[in-house]
C-alpha cells in the first residue's frame, strides 16, 4: 500500500506553464569541476535520424568533490551524493552522474484517463529521460513506473494552493523516491501575480527544511523580469513559445535566443542552472511549429549552453501532442541526436562563436580531443557565413555528425564557410589530428 498524497489542482494555463522532461542521454563521468549543493537560502524577514551515431568517446575523470573546508561542508557533500546535486557549471549530477534533461510537461492525473503506463512506455521508448509532472495522490504510482522506464521526475507542487505545512507533508512524502530529480516550486514566477521573490525564497526554504538534496526549480517567461528571482531557487528554466504569438518581436524564432541569452547573463552572478522550456505546442486558433522550427528551437537552446530541455507539452488537458504526429515525430527526432552530443555538452569546454550576422549563432565544444560545432540560422533567408573557429584547426576537416540533416559547410585555414538555407541548423565533429 503506498503513501497517498494529497490532490493537487492543475493550476495554470496553456500558455504559461512551464515543463521539464528527458531523453534517455546516458550518464557519463564528468571532468574534474566544483561541486555545490542544492541549497539556495537567502535572506529572508521570516528568518530519429535514420542512423544513430556511435557512441563518444571514454569518459574523463569523475569530479572533485565538494571543498571540504569545515566538517560541515564535507559531510553536506556526502549527505548530496545520494540524490540530485549540482556542479559548479550548473550540470546536474544524478547519483554523482551528469544528466542532461530532456523530455516533456505532463501534467494529467497519473493512470486517470489520457496518461497511462502505456503513454509512459512510449515516452521512455523514445528515447526521453525525464517528465515535468505535477505531485497528485497517486504519484508513488508514477515514480515507480518511471523508475523502471530510467525516466526522471520534475515534481511540481502549486505554493498557492497549500499551507505551508502542506508543502513540507508533500515533500516529506516523495523526497525519498529514486525517481525524484528536483522540485518545481514555481510556474510563471515573473508574471506579476502570486510570486515574489520573498514569497518563492520562501517556498525553497520549505523545501530545503525537508529535503537538501534535491535541487529546486523555477520557470518563468520574462527575461527582463527573471533577474529578480535568480536567487530564490537552485534551476531556472526560460519559456519561449515564439510560433504563433501575435507581438513581432515575440514571434520571431530568434526570440529563444534573445530570452536565454538574457537569462544566461542574468545567472552569472549567481551561478545558476538554466534550462530551456520550448515550444511543442500551438497557441489557439493557430499552427503548431513544424519541424523545422522545433530542430532550430532546440539547437538555439544548445547554443545558450542550457543545463536541460523541457518542451511544453505533451498533455496540459488541452494540447496532447500524440494527436499531432508530425509534431511528436520531429521531437523525437531529436532524442538521439541529444543523447549522442550529451557526454559533450555536459563536460566540453564550451565557447560562444561570434558570427557577424544576428541570425547566425554558433557555439562548439572541445571534449576528448575533438570538436562538436552547432550553426544556426534563425532567419527566414538562406546565408552565406564564414565562422572564425576559437582552436587551430589547420589540417582538420568538418565531419557532418547526422545523416540527413543539413550539412555542406567548408572548414580551411580554420574558418568554418558555406551557406546556410532558411533555418538550417549544421552540427559537425571535428577531430584532432586529421
Amino acid at each position: 500500500m503506498r503513501d497517498p498524497l494529497p490532490p493537487l489542482g492543475r493550476g495554470a494555463s496553456i500558455g504559461l506553464l512551464c515543463c521539464w522532461a528527458l531523453s534517455a542521454c546516458a550518464f557519463i563521468t564528468p571532468s574534474t569541476v566544483t561541486l555545490r549543493a542544492t541549497s539556495v537560502v537567502p535572506p529572508y524577514p521570516y528568518s530519429p535520424p535514420t542512423a544513430t551515431p556511435s557512441p563518444l568517446p571514454a569518459p574523463l575523470a569523475s569530479p572533485q568533490p565538494l571543498p571540504t573546508s569545515t566538517p560541515s561542508a564535507s559531510a553536506y557533500a556526502q549527505e548530496l551524493q545520494a540524490g540530485v546535486m549540482l556542479r559548479d557549471d550548473g550540470v546536474l549530477l544524478v547519483a554523482g552522474q551528469p544528466f542532461f534533461p530532456f523530455g516533456f510537461a505532463l501534467y494529467p492525473r497519473y493512470e486517470g484517463g489520457s496518461f497511462g503506463a502505456e503513454t509512459l512506455q512510449a515516452i521512455a521508448a523514445s528515447g526521453f529521460n525525464t517528465l515535468h509532472a505535477p505531485i497528485r495522490d497517486n504519484y508513488h504510482d508514477l515514480m515507480d513506473d518511471a523508475l523502471r522506464l530510467n525516466i526522471h521526475l520534475l515534481a511540481e507542487i502549486y505554493p498557492y494552493e497549500l499551507e505551508d505545512s502542506e508543502i513540507s507533508r508533500i515533500i516529506a512524502a516523495v523526497k525519498d523516491h529514486p525517481a525524484l530529480l528536483a522540485y518545481a516550486i514555481a510556474d510563471d514566477v515573473d508574471d506579476g501575480n502570486y510570486y515574489t521573490p520573498e514569497r518563492v525564497t520562501w517556498v525553497n526554504q520549505l523545501v530545503k527544511q525537508v529535503d537538501r538534496q534535491h535541487p529546486t526549480y523555477i520557470s518563468g517567461y520574462r527575461p527582463d523580469r527573471i533577474a529578480d528571482f535568480m536567487a530564490s531557487a537552485d534551476i531556472v528554466a526560460m519559456q519561449s513559445y515564439p510560433i504563433g504569438k501575435s507581438k513581432a518581436d515575440l514571434a520571431s524564432i530568434g526570440h529563444v535566443n534573445v530570452a536565454l541569452a538574457q537569462t544566461q547573463h542574468a545567472a552569472q552572478p549567481f551561478k545558476r542552472s538554466i534550462m530551456a522550456n520550448l515550444q511543442s505546442f500551438a497557441w489557439p486558433d493557430r499552427r503548431s511549429p513544424t519541424p523545422d522550427e522545433v530542430r532550430n528551437m532546440t539547437y538555439q537552446a544548445l547554443v545558450n549552453n542550457v543545463r536541460g530541455i523541457i518542451y511544453y507539452t505533451y498533455d496540459d488537458g488541452f494540447w496532447r501532442i500524440e494527436q499531432h504526429p508530425a509534431l511528436l515525430q520531429a521531437v523525437q527526432g531529436l532524442a538521439p541526436e541529444i543523447n549522442y552530443l550529451a557526454p559533450a555538452l555536459l563536460n566540453g569546454v564550451y565557447t560562444p562563436i561570434e558570427s557577424g550576422n544576428p541570425h547566425i549563432l554558433a557555439a562548439q565544444w572541445l571534449y576528448d580531443q575533438s570538436r562538436y560545432v552547432i550553426v544556426v540560422n534563425t532567419a527566414q533567408q538562406a546565408t552565406q557565413t564564414s565562422l572564425s573557429l576559437p582552436a587551430p584547426s589547420s589540417r582538420a576537416q568538418a565531419e557532418p555528425i547526422f545523416p540527413g540533416r543539413p550539412a555542406g559547410m567548408r572548414l580551411s585555414n580554420n574558418q568554418l564557410s558555406g551557406r546556410l538555407e532558411p533555418l538550417a541548423v549544421h552540427v559537425y565533429r571535428i577531430d584532432a589530428g586529421e
